[in-house]
């Protein structure tokens, strides 16, 4: 499992360094306002997929060990074909994208839900390494295109990004999907209609439960996107969305750590392990996310205007204000998938329902009068809440206290021995 951990914090770690060259190439070349719009598109998108992943999403790793696969991606697909459609029509009528890019995010979203499906087919047979390579492939594609159109054709506008989208998404899809073939040509032909008819009940009531949760969980992260365009205008959302990437970074590990996590106790039966195993990975996960928020909370505002440019000095001031927030956060990420994991996304619909409220109603307070460090501290509010209430019900399941999933000097001794044996074994295998 270390390997599986260590190679997907691998992948993420060079995917985040990737995404920060393509911000910074964002932001050098466009500005602040087309940094804006290009976070206004990005996050579009992934609304959308929310509703898109109300039948099926990432609930399929969870079906995948119990139903044939043909009968999960099928009604996947139509489904996702249906929702961009009707975002097509609502977004017309909506003033959040311009006009001129609303078609392409209806395409953009419909072929990256394929290739999202073809992941979590992937992650539900356990093929990790497979889908971070294919993750990894999404990036590279994306800066080296951005590369191409802003270095060597001139074309400094937000559609040589959405090009980029296009290639990558376009990719991840048609790669994804050939690693799967030889799943959906292992089918089984007992009771064939009864079992899509339960397939399809399964894609829908766990997805349902699992994007009332994300739903709540991404308007918790991005709300304040469309609080701040509204209030301050798209370069402040240029900056705010700079300095949310950035600091998200630090959740690479424990999204690194859940990705494993998740893939295991979908495919185990013993609850105790389960328990067990979360508790320990929400140690180190926390540990290590404190290791790297302290570089990145300690760089001073002229280090980030000589990176990005001179309108994004208040990014220091943004990860300030984020910062205890994604700390804490990462506990509610690790008992959220052990909930996942065990099919009660029921639980983690109801903690992120409760950090969504937090966010309308600390961001209607506090981003009118201070604007994004009001955003930033409504975010760090809303992460409290949501953690609070994930890590009382995990308490409360597993019979420990919410002190045990915090980590002590025998524990980050423990992982670091257990590690650095890792890597002596790793470099003795020929």
């Amino acid at each position: 499992m270390i390997k599986k951990i260590t190679n997907t914090f691998g992948t993420k770690l060079i995917s985040a360094i990737i995404n920060l060259l393509i911000a910074i190439t964002i932001s050098q070349y466009l500005g602040a306002a087309g940094k804006g719009e290009q976070g206004i598109i990005i996050t579009t998108i992934v609304l959308i997929l929310i509703f898109i992943n109300l039948v099926g999403g990432p609930t399929i790793v969870y079906l995948v060990p119990r139903h044939p696969l043909s009968h999960l991606i099928i009604p996947s697909y139509l489904w996702s074909v249906m929702v961009s459609a009707i975002f097509l029509v609502l977004m017309q009528s909506v003033d959040i994208v311009s006009p001129e890019y609303i078609l392409h995010v209806a395409l953009l979203t419909t072929i990256n839900s394929f290739g999202a499906i073809n992941q979590s087919i992937l992650l539900g047979k356990e093929r990790i390494k497979t889908n971070n390579y294919i993750s990894l492939l999404q990036v590279v594609l994306v800066i080296g295109t951005l590369i191409f159109y802003f270095y060597f054709c001139g074309k400094l506008e937000i559609m040589s990004y959405i090009k980029a989208l296009y290639i990558s998404y376009g990719m991840t899809f048609i790669l994804s999907f050939y690693f799967i073939i030889p799943y959906l040509k292992n089918k089984n032909s007992v009771n064939q209609s009864g079992r899509m008819l339960d397939a399809i009940k399964g894609l829908t009531r766990f997805g349902i439960y699992n994007q009332i949760g994300t739903i709540a969980q991404v308007l918790s992260l991005r709300l304040s996107y469309y609080f701040i365009d509204h209030i301050s205008g798209r370069s402040d959302v240029g900056v705010y969305s700079m300095g949310v990437s950035l600091i998200e970074s630090v959740w690479l590990i424990s999204s690194s750590i859940t990705l494993v996590q998740y893939s295991r106790i979908v495919n185990s039966e013993d609850d105790a392990y389960s328990q067990k195993l979360t508790i320990n990975l929400t140690k180190i996960g926390l540990f290590l996310a404190f290791v790297i928020l302290i570089p990145l909370v300690l760089l001073p505002s002229g280090f980030y205007s000589f990176i990005f440019g001179h309108e994004f000095g208040k990014i220091n001031q943004v990860m300030w204000s984020l910062a205890p927030g994604i700390l804490i956060y990462n506990i509610a990420a690790m008992t959220g998938h052990y909930f996942s994991g065990t099919g009660k996304y029921h639980l983690n619909a109801i903690a992120m329902v409760a950090g969504l409220a937090v966010t309308v109603g600390c961001g209607l307070l506090l981003i009118p009068h201070f604007g994004i460090i009001g955003a930033g501290i409504t975010a760090s509010l809303s992460y409290t809440v949501t953690t609070i209430i994930l890590a009382t019900m995990f308490a409360k399941r597993a019979k420990c206290s919410i002190a045990d999933m915090f980590p002590v000097w025998k524990d980050v001794n423990s992982y670091y021995r257990e590690f650095i044996l890792f890597f002596r074994k790793d470099k003795k295998t020929p």
